[in-house]
């Protein structure tokens, strides 16, 4: 009996840590996806010292499989480049490969290390 119980409670737990959210769809604030930048280009507009909002489009190449908390565009040099949810909404794992757009900030760290905080995407 102990065993069946410990059994279901095993199940019920991997159940429960399965990403049931759809690989598509908006997460954190709608936006307008028309004006959409390359990666490229918004990074290139970033770096002569436009800092505003910018929408950026790109495939998903990786995505954060433990909590769905960033996700990484490569650029044209093939580097990837993170983009940040802060943990304000969650993205699904299984989005990776996808094409999506983010809304948000460049945002350079002590070391210079340029990260984009979205206020939202659209995975399409």
């Amino acid at each position: 009996m102990k065993f069946k119980l410990f059994f279901l409670t095993i199940i019920a737990l991997m159940a429960s840590c399965k990403d049931n959210k759809p690989a598509t769809g908006t997460f954190g604030a709608t936006f307008d996806t028309k004006d959409a930048y390359a990666l490229t280009d918004a990074l290139n507009n970033y770096n002569t010292g436009k800092d505003t909002t910018y929408t950026i489009a790109g495939t998903i190449d990786n995505i954060c499989q433990h909590k769905g908390c960033w996700m990484s565009f490569k650029d044209a040099s093939g580097k990837e480049f993170i983009i940040n949810t802060g943990e304000k909404f969650v993205l699904p794992a299984s989005a990776k490969g996808h094409k999506a757009t983010a809304q948000g900030k460049f945002v350079k760290d002590d070391k210079g290390k340029i990260s984009f905080e979205t206020t939202g995407v659209i995975i399409e």
